[in-house]
């Protein structure tokens, strides 16, 4: 490909300020065009992203495409629309980078993951953490045996979701398809099986609404494939901000604790030096790099998969009160 990738924005909310500042640091790379319907939200993204001013602005993703001259989109929406945006934008022919999560069905994510394979585009989701040296780095242990073989994982989300999104779209059911666990909780869903490398095969879900029509808190029981255990805690209506890992292997374990970073303790309990590996990547370099054929998939639409399962499973068994399999 000789040009510069063009790449459209179906939704200019507040991810995509995010999104635009890393694509224009990509140098293979340039916003062609926006599709926002709202224009308070349009107003927002420019007073953030004043370079933005003087593109090509759509209320409707269709015309976006059928007008543009584009090689991909980024999928920033409410979650209730990717599946349709990213079957139409994969029908034209166009590479789709998604924000999370990748759709809200399983039978959506194979419909998509079927259809990116059918016309031979790069498909990817947008989890940062991929690219983040801790979580780099204790995947890498485990895929070097450093922590013999992983007995036990556990995930801890603790955030303002409830009060930072009261009224609007993330706890509109009809629009965000779920509460916490479906947002902020499918990046921990995720992360806990790519640096295992394990797969949910059983889960035990408790979840409190409060006095919303989304899920808030989540406490997932969880059993891996291979025997493994562990637990997910998604807390919605906490004060402020607080995530931490934990990994448990046969011949030691992996901490990461917010404010420490990484702790690595072998099999005798004595802490390791931790040497971080270098990442300059992040989801949008990824996804270009990818296309031109330079890189590889690092969030492959395989992990959104693998995701929904967890979360609609979680669901089921919240309101089954027992656990379930994971479909």
């Amino acid at each position: 490909m000789s040009h510069r990738i063009r790449v459209g924005f179906i939704g200019a909310g507040g991810i995509a300020v995010v999104h635009f500042k890393r694509t224009n640091e990509i140098k293979e790379a340039e916003v062609s065009a926006i599709t926002e319907p709202s224009r308070n939200s349009l107003k927002s993204f420019y007073e953030r992203c004043p370079e933005a001013k003087g593109l090509p602005v759509y209320e409707d993703y269709k015309d976006m495409i059928k007008k543009e001259a584009l090689d991909a989109v980024y999928v920033l929406s409410p979650h209730a629309y990717h599946f349709e945006q990213i079957m139409y934008s994969l029908d034209a022919g166009l590479h789709v980078l998604t924000e999370k999560p990748m759709v809200c069905s399983i039978s959506h994510a194979k419909k998509v993951i079927s259809k990116s394979e059918k016309v031979g585009k790069v498909l990817m989701i947008s989890y940062q953490r991929h690219f983040e040296p801790a979580f780099r780095y204790m995947r890498e242990q485990i895929q070097r045996g450093s922590i013999g073989e992983v007995q036990f994982v556990q995930a801890l989300l603790s955030q303002e979701w409830l009060r930072l999104t009261k009224n609007t779209w993330r706890q509109d059911p009809k629009l965000s398809c779920g509460g916490q666990l479906n947002d902020s909780g499918s990046h921990f869903i995720d992360i806990m099986m790519w640096m295992t490398g394990l797969k949910v095969k059983e889960v035990f879900a408790k979840i409190e609404f409060f006095d919303s029509k989304v899920d808030i808190n989540s406490a997932l029981t969880l059993v891996f494939e291979g025997g493994a255990i562990g637990n997910l805690s998604v807390i919605g209506n906490a004060p402020g901000w607080y995530e931490d890992h934990t990994i448990v292997g046969s011949k030691g374990a992996l901490f990461l604790r917010q404010g420490l970073g990484v702790l690595h303790q072998n099999e005798n309990g004595r802490y390791l030096k931790v040497k971080l590996p270098k990442s300059k990547s992040d989801p949008n370099s990824n996804f270009i790099r990818s296309i031109l054929g330079k890189e590889k998939p690092e969030v492959p639409p395989e992990c959104g998969l693998r995701v929904i399962e967890v979360t609609e499973s979680a669901w089921r068994s919240a309101k089954l009160g027992k656990p379930v399999k994971v479909y």
